[in-house]
């Protein structure tokens, strides 16, 4: 940890944070609060965040002002922020990243860090569910107070998008998976790849990751900390459920934990791997017994497979936006919920990505009877040829003439979609960006009548 963060954290300061409305900064906002630091902010727009932020008593400007940097002595950014912001270039006081900043707040705590290009906000709101510890979450959970809440145990995301992955020394960590993803910041595979090894070198007792993943089992097999979980050995080799943790059992009957003897409340061979994570990590403080009935019960995270409509026919709303979440959206969707047709609308997430994995994105979307597609979200990057939707249009084979629809509106694209929506339809919102709107359409529709 820099020396800077201890010297900063080590008394309360009055603290600036820009881009407070994102859901890691506002998370990262409240458990500085509560650590008696007095902390406020600013965002381009209004969102549930930064709502609930005033709801704590953290107040939030919308746009840029300078008039609290005289009073702030530390500025805290997302990294979405550039270093020619208006408040970063006329900065005097030391700023930090947020993915410095919580993993620095967090030194004195017991942490478990989820890491995984897939599967991280889910896996994490899993262990906090199960063990009702302190948690920083990327996401919202129903009947959660918010985004975050301090605890002796704090289960967080270890973020890889910027590398600050690298910054955390957890006591228990887990990967989920390992794909090449934000090349924004990450110019090769090996680049990407170098930060996850920084984070399981830093890791002090138990590296959990998943063994069904080639990049996560080439980089974590053999290390004496690390516990493989997947599909290859059923519950039972653990003992009778109930009988309490099987901490005591050699690694190799440890390993591999399926969750055979429980049922998970959320859908899709995801969300099972994803608990048999939650239940590696678990088992240090519950019973196996325990932990299925948490898994049974388990609370979905707002847009991950969320169902915004059902009625005649069914809206899901997902934040995937990489081919390979995408790919087991519609999978889940077609296995689960067997539609009479399924349509998405797609929203892809910044240029960057649309260009890189070009080639994946349209195999992703098959078992969809139509799609359409909206103006990449460019969340904060400046256009990039080779990386707009005309380009990843140009990728659809013939096979699709007809049945992939580009609108540059949103408000367009929604109401061709609600001329289209059949009894029997299922349509998934697809994407990271304000493809949300959409969701949130949905959910204000009613009992009204669709076409025959």
């Amino acid at each position: 940890m820099r020396p800077e963060l201890t010297s900063l954290l080590s008394t309360p300061r009055r603290i600036h944070m820009i881009g407070i409305g994102g859901i890691g900064m506002a998370g990262l906002a409240l458990l500085l609060k509560e650590r008696g630091h007095s902390v406020d902010g600013c965002d381009d727009i209004e969102n549930r965040q930064t709502a609930w932020l005033r709801e704590k008593g953290i107040s939030v400007q919308i746009g840029p002002d300078l008039s609290h940097l005289k009073d702030a002595e530390w500025i805290v950014r997302t990294t979405a922020v550039p270093d020619d912001h208006l408040e970063v270039a006329n900065a005097t006081v030391p700023v930090s990243r947020r993915g410095e900043v919580l993993p620095a707040l967090l030194r004195d705590r017991f942490m478990i860090a989820v890491s995984g290009t897939h599967g991280k906000t889910t896996t994490t709101s899993m262990i906090a569910q199960i063990l009702g510890c302190g948690y920083c979450i990327g996401g919202e959970v129903p009947g959660f107070d918010g985004v975050a809440r301090d605890g002796e145990i704090m289960v967080v995301e270890a973020d890889e998008s910027d590398g600050t992955i690298a910054n955390y020394h957890p006591e228990i960590a887990v990967i989920t998976n390992i794909e090449y993803d934000h090349m924004e910041h990450h110019a090769s595979v090996e680049a990407f790849e170098a930060c996850f090894k920084t984070f399981i070198a830093n890791t002090r007792q138990k590296i959990v990751y998943c063994a069904e993943d080639p990049a996560a089992s080439r980089l974590c097999s053999g290390n004496p900390k690390a516990v493989p979980y997947g599909f290859g050995v059923s519950s039972s080799e653990f003992g009778i459920p109930g009988s309490g943790s099987s901490s005591a059992l050699p690694d190799s009957r440890r390993a591999l934990p399926d969750c055979g003897s429980g049922r998970v409340s959320l859908p899709g061979r995801h969300n099972r791997l994803n608990a048999m994570a939650a239940l590696e990590v678990s088992r240090q403080w519950k019973t196996e017994a325990e932990i299925f009935r948490a898994l049974e019960k388990i609370k979905p995270v707002r847009r991950r497979f969320e169902r915004v409509h059902e009625g005649k026919y069914t809206i899901i709303s997902d934040y995937a936006h990489h081919p390979t979440e995408i790919r087991t959206l519609v999978q889940t969707a077609l296995e689960t919920l067997k539609p009479k047709r399924l349509l998405g609308v797609f929203q892809p997430h910044r240029y960057t990505r649309t260009r890189a994995l070009m080639n994946d994105f349209p195999p992703a979307f098959q078992g969809l009877e139509k799609l359409w597609l909206l103006p990449v979200y460019a969340a904060s990057e400046k256009p990039l040829p080779g990386g707009t939707t005309d380009d990843l249009l140009s990728r659809f084979s013939s096979e699709w003439k007809n049945r992939i629809i580009f609108f540059s509106s949103m408000d367009e694209t929604w109401q061709d979609i609600r001329r289209e929506l059949c009894e029997g339809d299922v349509l998934l919102i697809i994407g990271a960006g304000d493809i949300e709107q959409l969701a949130e359409w949905s959910r204000a529709l009613r009992s009204e009548r669709v076409r025959e």
